[in-house]
């Protein structure tokens, strides 16, 4: 470390460079510095008004996992109806990218469905990656359940493409139910492509964004899902998206609201002592002083009955000059207990 000059050091220093006692131009034979590595740069938009999110889109359109969610949930159910078989769908990531990027990631395999969301413009892309195309065709096709899913290196025929269609038609319904909280959308197929060329629904440039779902077969992951929509599509929507966690809480508080008038519902309670069947012909039978044997012992609990379900075991007694009984335990237990409530 070189010593730091005194402020006597630095005026005596100043007077001889303006006296031309010191040179100021470097000399050539030892430079004091290493040459300056260039830094690499890149190229800046001026006019972006914000930095794109490249990683999670999530932040892009608040509670748009929300909708999503909800649309993994009720595709995995009619997936398992349609199949016969457990599936599962589950969001992996949102992401953003341009157009063109996000088609370039799918490698130009598997199968493309191309949909119409009116009222929306500009429509969206789903996606099946070859895994899970396959996988579905097998079992399309009558394949059993303990075989294993193939893992076929080809594109898809034109029969094949025909046959995913009946599953991704059925995702229009599921697509306008989940989004329903925001938007009333008529959603349609229009085509369903593995020729990636084809497909193009904005300009290469345009940001989109790109959701991933996991798709699991009876708990083993099958392959995987993409849909991908253009942020333009959406960012209308932004503030009714805002509004989503107030419906959720007005949602939650009509629940405790029920849950707590529901407590003050009058029901019927039945102290049972025994029952028996009898038929038609015995009924129409009986006459003053016939016995009916119920084939019941005095000394065994009773049978509490709310509304015709058997819930309680009690005893029977006398309270202030009433009939009353004594709860001893739940229902199945026989034998009842010891404590309980009149």
């Amino acid at each position: 470390m070189e010593p730091i000059l005194t402020k006597q050091e630095i005026a005596a220093l100043l007077d001889a460079v303006k006296a031309g006692q010191v040179s100021t131009d470097l000399s050539d034979a030892s430079p004091p510095w290493p040459p300056r590595q260039t830094a690499p740069v890149s190229s800046l938009d001026l006019f972006k008004v914000y930095e794109r999110v490249r990683v999670s889109g999530e932040r892009r359109i608040p509670n748009l996992d929300l909708i999503l969610d909800n649309f993994a949930a009720k595709f995995s159910t009619s997936l398992t109806n349609a199949m016969l078989r457990k599936f599962s769908v589950a969001r992996a990531e949102i992401a953003t990218a341009s157009f063109h990027r996000s088609l370039a990631d799918l490698n130009n395999q598997g199968a493309v469905g191309i949909y119409h969301i009116a009222p929306l413009k500009h429509g969206c892309l789903f996606h099946f990656d070859p895994p899970m195309a396959f996988s579905l065709l097998e079992i399309m096709l009558g394949s059993s359940q303990s075989g294993e899913p193939l893992a076929l290196n080809r594109d898809l025929t034109t029969i094949e493409l025909s046959l995913l269609k009946t599953v991704m038609t059925g995702i229009c319904t599921e697509l306008a139910a989940a989004m329903r909280p925001v938007i009333e959308l008529q959603a349609r197929l229009a085509k369903v492509e593995n020729n990636f060329r084809l497909v193009n629904i904005v300009e290469p440039d345009i940001e989109v964004l790109v959701t991933r779902f996991d798709i699991h077969l009876g708990g083993e992951l099958c392959g995987q899902m993409r849909f991908i929509i253009p942020c333009l599509v959406l960012e209308p929507l932004r503030e009714k998206f805002k509004s989503l966690v107030a419906v959720t809480q007005e949602t939650t508080a009509w629940t405790g609201q029920i849950a707590h008038e529901a407590l003050e519902v009058e029901s019927l309670a039945i102290a049972r002592s025994g029952h028996i069947s009898m038929t038609i012909r015995k009924i129409l039978s009986l006459k003053p002083g016939d016995i009916v044997d119920l084939q019941y012992n005095p000394d065994q609990p009773l049978t509490i009955l709310i509304e015709d379900q058997p819930l309680f075991q009690a005893i029977a007694g006398e309270r202030n000059g009433k009939k009353a009984f004594h709860v001893t335990g739940r229902h199945g237990n026989r034998l009842g207990g010891v404590h309980g409530s009149t």
